[in-house]
């Protein structure tokens, strides 16, 4: 609890420090809301699976969803390939789902991508064009939302999901 108040006390120093592009990163994801906030606005995305299936964000509800978008060619989003996956398994029996989207729309590139890094991720791609409330111009860029479908969290560049805070934040996640 004491982290979370120390995190609230200092988020607009925080925030101004990532924004530059000083500090960790692995923070950056508490400080830019270290409490899950509902946002009702939110609006349905359609994605294809490794199988062509189409997956809906509206399908998932009554899960949390991890959407993050990415593409091969992009340092930061490489650089924090390894912590979503370690993000996944804490989280693995526990109701929340991953989703990594590459926005190049290039499955096999990305399948093999991951393969060569021995990363366990699973690979979607979008079956339409993303909402700019999801994604804007930057990548990495990473949205969570909760059992009900609303947006929490929307995270843009890269994190150390690995990270006690991002595990402590999903958890709280998981409770609303």
């Amino acid at each position: 609890m004491q982290l979370l108040q120390k995190i609230k006390q200092s988020i607009w120093g925080i925030a101004l420090a990532i924004t530059l592009g000083l500090g960790s990163s692995s923070q950056a994801l508490a400080q830019q809301n270290p409490t899950p906030k509902v946002n009702t606005t939110t609006t349905d995305a359609i994605f294809i699976d490794a199988t062509g299936k189409k997956v809906s964000l509206s399908s998932l509800q009554g899960k949390v969803v991890f959407v993050n978008f990415w593409a091969t060619w992009c340092p930061p989003c490489i650089k924090e390939m390894p912590s979503i996956e370690t993000l996944k398994n804490k989280m693995k029996g526990k109701d929340v789902v991953f989703l990594l989207v590459d926005v190049d729309g290039n499955y096999e590139k990305a399948k093999a991508f991951m393969e060569k890094r021995k990363l366990d991720l699973p690979i979607y791609i979008p079956a339409t064009s993303v909402s700019s409330t999801y994604l804007g111009s930057s990548i990495p860029t990473t949205i969570i939302f909760d059992k009900k479908g609303n947006m929490i969290q929307r995270i843009v560049g890269g994190v150390d999901f690995a990270s006690e805070e991002v595990e402590q934040f999903m958890e709280q996640v998981l409770k609303l």
